[in-house]
């Protein structure tokens, strides 16, 4: 009953295992034999466990001695190819060895046991929220455990009379067990999983109300709440990293493989901070999207895609309070307001009527400048003035036209404004001056200075730690004087802040943005987090808007898409254009000898570990008979006689007469006395005097052993006489 119960509480284990690690392990995909291994390898070794200790170490021997020898006789090239191919056994063996370990544990510990219940149950309801595959074959296994350790749990709390073993009680009822989770396995799932809609609700409103109280409570008065980004100028002493997850994005347009998410803007340095002003309503946004459509369509006519293409959108909060909304910086905010009569414009930023929760969601329409083409240089530093006829035509493509602040007039006023408020000049010193000049005679025109600008100050050290500005800054030019000179290092609101200030002296319209700097993934959305948060510089080219640059050290520039005139990249799509695969030439190449593996083994690798196991075998007989000859001969003479009285009532039952359960030597003398043997009638003298010697303190004599050992050297004889019927019934009884 124990081999059974052993059975029952660790195979299935054991198969579980295999169904849900085979796939890692490098299983043979859907073969039922490979996942019967782990069941059939933990079978032995639970018989094994079962034998008597001199059984068990003669059969491990063995085995070891066989497998030893089987691996030696086989050759590396066979090694080698088994480890290629069939590293999953040693997987499976691994997997049965664990299986077996831990139900000897949950045998031994309740704990463990309700351990692992708990474990399972919880994977069940992962996998059912989570939508992870799960295989019929491996629920039913996980049923059927579930069902045996709470069967357990009951017999522990059950008041009962006759047999009290809990083992026994399993033992019996889990065939039933066995044949529901078979029938319910059996039976036809629902094309559909159920989709938990009611608890999915019921979770996604409790969490987004949580997170709700949690952003009004923790930021009563800030207007961006703890998402990374900041609506803060200042400078931070050290930077902290977080991957909390913000906003998830889904951009139709797959072309478009970056973007950056405005969040403020600001042209306004103190010396120790930039200045953001959100009070005020704007309309830069949408005009500045408007400049940048009018400068392409004029340059590229109907290469248009080449240069600039457009996209929806989609966007969900994952977690903050705020009411920034980040779009690129060509969005069009008009389109924006139509959907949502609450958004505005404030100084470039894009403002929500109302705070934006978890799981809030809205949609943009915006336009993406390609950095990858080849001409961007000419197009933004050679774009003629838009005249009032190619303003108007855009704006009606637009459905902006005639609406507040997109006029012509107001266009000519917003390129007015943009060099009143972001080309001022700090009178620059020193380091920064010296820089500046050599940049500013670099070049003639007005992106290759950026440019040129941009790869200086990505030569300097980036650093989420380089401490808090000393007090001897306190405006752009000493800033620039620690940063250039003494410090050198900086993260990217350094960077940001020393771009724009130098090229403001350079007589360059640039403006400083906090937002995020997100890249499509593998599966195509965008998932913003908190580490995205990023500041960069955007500079303003005369007749074709404002372009973002990026001087921070490790951070790359967009890497935009593929133009027409590149063979590889379709401009529309992005996708890839598929090359023609080059064949190689057939040419008839000699084999080195030796270069296959080895074909199937040849027998001999077999025959010869079998002839070592047999070797050992012998041996290890021959040994242990010696050794028990020797101990035999070294026992005093009691113990010689139990010893060989012992033998003798085995050798009996070997001849049909097992003593039974519970049964005195006494009544099993008169039992075998009564019993129609001529043969055993004479052999039976050594069970009173073993009695005796067993509850009295008779000594024995030597005539009492030399009597025991002829009975013991007849009965041998009659066992070897005797037919095969009677071994083997009494091996049956005795297990």
């Amino acid at each position: 009953m124990s081999i059974l119960y052993d059975i029952i509480s660790i195979l299935p284990l054991s198969l579980l295992t295999a169904l849900i690690f085979g796939g890692c392990a490098g299983f043979p995909d859907d073969s039922v034999s490979a996942n019967l291994l782990c069941p059939a390898v933990c079978l032995c070794i639970i018989l094994v466990r079962s034998m008597k200790r001199k059984a068990r170490d003669l059969l491990i021997g063995a085995s070891a001695v066989f497998f030893i020898v089987l691996l030696l006789a086989a050759g590396e090239e066979n090694r080698i190819r088994f480890l290629q191919e069939h590293f999953w056994v040693l997987w499976a063996v691994l997997f049965s060895c664990a299986a077996f370990a831990a139900g000897i544990l949950m045998e031994r510990s309740i704990w463990a046991k309700r351990a692992v219940t708990t474990a399972l149950v919880a994977y069940c309801a992962a996998a059912a929220v989570l939508g992870t595959e799960v295989s019929g074959e491996a629920v039913a296994v996980i049923c059927f455990i579930l069902l045996v350790h709470i069967a357990g749990e009951v017999q522990r709390k059950w008041e009962k009379s006759g047999s009290t073993s809990i083992r026994d009680h399993i033992t019996m009822i889990s065939p039933v067990f066995l044949a529901v989770c078979l029938f319910v396995h059996s039976l036809p799932a629902p094309e559909e999983p159920y989709d938990w809609k009611l608890a999915k609700d019921i979770w996604s409103g409790t969490v987004s109300a949580v997170s709700g109280i949690y952003g009004y409570i923790s930021h009563p008065a800030e207007e961006y709440g703890s998402i990374g980004f900041s609506d803060s100028g200042g400078f931070l002493a050290g930077l902290s990293a977080s991957d909390e997850e913000v906003l998830l994005l889904s951009v139709g347009n797959t072309t478009i493989k970056d973007l950056r998410l405005v969040g403020c803007m600001s042209g306004d340095f103190t010396g120790r901070e930039w200045v953001f002003d959100t009070g005020s309503e704007t309309f830069t946004r949408m005009t500045d999207t408007l400049e940048t459509l009018c400068a392409v369509e004029k340059y590229a006519g109907d290469r248009r895609y080449d240069y600039l293409q457009k996209t929806e959108m989609y966007c969900k909060n994952l977690f903050y309070n705020t009411r920034y909304i980040f779009a690129p910086d060509k969005t069009r905010v008009e389109d924006a307001r139509d959907r949502d009569p609450g958004i505005s414009e404030k100084n470039g930023s894009i403002i929500s009527g109302q705070r934006l929760d978890r799981n809030g969601t809205f949609v943009l329409s915006c336009y993406v400048i390609n950095h990858a083409a080849p001409d961007l240089a000419e197009l933004l530093d050679s774009a003629p003035p838009i005249t009032e006829e190619e303003w108007e035509r855009t704006s009606k493509s637009e459905n902006v036209y005639g609406r507040k602040g997109y006029s012509y007039d107001d266009y000519l006023g917003y390129r007015a404004g943009v060099y009143e408020k972001y080309c001022r000049s700090y009178g620059l010193t020193g380091e920064a001056a010296r820089v500046t000049d050599a940049i500013k005679n670099s070049s003639s025109g007005r992106y290759g200075k950026l440019k040129a600008l941009e790869a200086y100050l990505k030569k300097l050290e980036y650093s989420t730690d380089c401490g808090p500005l000393p007090g001897t800054v306190s405006d752009a030019d000493s800033f620039l004087d620690y940063f250039l000179g003494d410090s050198r290092k900086g993260y990217c609101m350094h960077f940001a802040t020393a771009f724009v200030l130098m090229a403001n002296e350079m007589g360059i319209p640039c403006r400083y943005v906090q937002g995020y700097n997100v890249r499509r993934s593998v599966k195509g959305d965008i998932v913003v987090t908190q580490n995205c948060a990023h500041a960069w510089p955007e500079a303003y080219f005369d007749n074709a808007g404002w372009v973002a640059f990026e001087p921070t050290p490790g951070y790359a520039a967009s890497v935009g898409w593929g133009t027409r005139a590149d063979p590889v990249v379709s401009p529309l799509t992005g996708d890839t254009e598929p090359v023609p695969e080059l064949q190689p030439e057939s040419e008839d190449i000699p084999e080195e000898p030796g270069s296959d593996l080895q074909g199937a083994p040849e027998p001999i690798f077999f025959i010869v570990p079998a002839a070592s196991a047999l070797c050992f075998l012998i041996l290890f007989l021959v040994i242990s008979r010696a050794v028990s000859r020797r101990r035999y001969s070294r026992m005093s003479r009691p113990d010689r006689f139990r010893y060989i009285a012992l033998r003798n009532i085995r050798l009996l039952g070997m001849l049909g007469y097992p003593m039974e359960e519970n049964e005195t030597l006494a009544e099993y003398s008169r039992r075998l006395s009564r019993a129609d043997s001529s043969d055993t009638a004479d052999c039976l003298g050594f069970i009173p005097v073993f009695e005796t010697v067993l509850y009295s303190d008779r000594e024995i004599s030597d005539e009492d052993v030399i009597s025991a050992e002829n009975t013991h050297d007849k009965l041998l004889r009659l066992v070897k006489k005797s037919r095969l019927r009677n071994r083997l019934l009494f091996r049956v009884q005795r297990n």
